[in-house]
């Protein structure tokens, strides 16, 4: 009887300790899962409302310029109604950090053109995940963005007083539009590091979630096999089920990554400002006025187009892949050489080709992206100080490896910037006209050839860039 007794509580045990297993991973995955699924809906509604944010301020900046030129009251108030929406996601970021009611929150946050369904999940995100190191940096550039704004509303009041009493003129004009543009530009750096900063956040939480989600289906697994071979039909539909959950939490993730990415501030920015200036430029019958404002458009545009162009690349350069074939150094130069020879200034760099190895086995586009990026950089942070302005392409062999020399002798790059200048969006303070994308694509291309990239320079002296490409590369594929 007692015999009997044991093995009813073995077989109890063999029975129930596997079922608990199970039941507890699943409880914990799913868990895990709708947690998830929370904190990545409440990511996607604070980038949501970083757009809203960021279109809200760049109409405002618009139509200030547009009231600062034209003194047209209608463009005065059209400014005061966008403004509202970015002090409005102020005074909730200022309410959630100092616990002030959810009422006055929500107001805020109401204020900012966010959906009213994604108010309490903003809120709880903000308010469980604020000290965590993503979300706490991502407030920190929203105060930063915050804090231009409110540069902004002051040089608003200001305008607007000095319209009021009429005491502005062309000159004032010109250094006012100059302080606009200054402040929507940090504005614009704040508003995307926010978004990246969510956008590393989520894929952190995508990895962890993945490697959580693995431990437990493998546990499951286990368990089921090894223990309890009536659940093994379940435990099939229960591992379907998961791997459905997990590619379409994957799924979602990306088509985050993507709007991310995407959502580039710097796409609307030149376009604006291009708006103000027209309709500024309706208004003006003096045509020396006309075309100044003609130059500015011009410049607007070409920021636009640079920054359009290095989208294409990024794109080209991470979704095709690597293509190896021969290919001709010297033509992908004269070729990057002809379409930069009407950019502003090139005519007085001189350029030079020194080339041992003319001649390589590796990824035409890459090559292409790399030269022209390089040879654009050259043109822009050029030293219109030196009268013997150069930039030189060197080639030669050593060690089984293809170096490729790129020499200037530009404006040059600080010490402090020369370990960042490869990370994307990055740009250094002496200069406003790069969109941070272009030194990234060239270190991604050269990356994915096996190759290295080394970096000398001095201010004022200039730059040398060498490409460092091994030749068995082919071999590797």
């Amino acid at each position: 009887m007692l015999k009997k007794k044991n093995d009813t509580t073995t077989q109890f045990h063999t029975v129930f300790i596997p079922l608990a297993i199970v039941v507890l991973s699943c409880s914990l995955l799913i868990l895990v899962n709708l947690l998830t699924i929370k904190i990545l809906y409440s990511s996607r509604a604070y980038v949501n409302g970083e757009s809203h944010y960021s279109k809200a301020q760049k109409e405002s900046t618009r139509h200030l310029t547009t009231y600062l030129f034209t003194k047209e009251k209608k463009h005065w108030l059209a400014y005061n109604t966008e403004i509202k929406v970015p002090m409005g996601d102020r005074a909730a970021r200022i309410a959630l950090l100092n616990n002030r009611s959810t009422t006055e929150v929500k107001k805020g946050l109401s204020a900012g053109r966010n959906d009213k369904e994604d108010l309490d999940t903003m809120i709880w995100l903000f308010e469980n995940f604020k000290n965590v190191p993503f979300f706490n940096k991502a407030i920190i550039k929203w105060g930063e963005a915050d804090a231009s704004i409110e540069k902004l509303v002051v040089l608003a009041n200001e305008i607007h007083q000095k319209i009021t009493k009429n005491q502005i003129n062309l000159a004032e004009k010109q250094i006012i539009l100059s302080q606009i543009n200054s402040i929507a530009t940090k504005i614009s750096i704040s508003q995307s590091q926010f978004s990246d900063t969510l956008g590393d956040g989520t894929r952190t939480i995508k990895n962890y979630l993945l490697i959580i989600n693995i431990v437990l289906t493998l546990i499951i697994i286990g368990s089921v096999s090894t223990y309890y071979n009536i659940l093994l039909n379940k435990l099939k539909r229960l591992t379907k089920e998961t791997r459905q959950k997990n590619k379409k939490l994957i799924i979602a993730n990306k088509e985050l990554d993507k709007f991310v990415y995407s959502a580039s501030h710097d796409l609307r920015a030149p376009i604006s400002s291009l708006q103000g200036l027209i309709e500024v430029m309706k208004l003006e019958d003096d045509i020396t006025e006309c075309k100044k404002y003609l130059s500015l458009m011009h410049e607007s545009l070409d920021k636009q187009d640079k920054y359009i162009r290095d989208i294409i690349d990024y794109s080209r350069n991470t979704r095709k892949q690597t293509n190896i074939t021969e290919v001709n150094l010297s033509t992908l130069i004269n070729e990057a050489i002809s379409q930069h020879q009407f950019a502003k200034d090139s005519d007085k760099i001189k350029i030079t080709t020194d080339l041992e190895v003319e001649k390589m086995k590796s990824d035409e586009l890459k090559l292409k992206i790399i030269i022209n990026n390089f040879l654009s950089n050259a043109l822009k942070y050029a030293d219109p100080k030196k009268d013997n302005q150069f930039f030189s392409i060197k080639s030669y062999r050593n060690e089984n490896c293809c170096y490729i020399e790129f020499k200037d002798n530009g404006i040059g790059i600080e010490l402090e910037y020369q370990d960042k200048i490869f990370e994307m969006f990055f740009v250094t303070n002496n200069n406003n006209n790069g969109t941070g994308l272009g030194l990234y694509i060239v270190k991604e291309a050269v990356e994915n050839l096996q190759g290295k990239i080394t970096v000398l320079s001095q201010v004022n002296i200039g730059t040398t860039f060498t490409v460092i490409i091994p030749e068995q590369y082919e071999a590797k594929l």
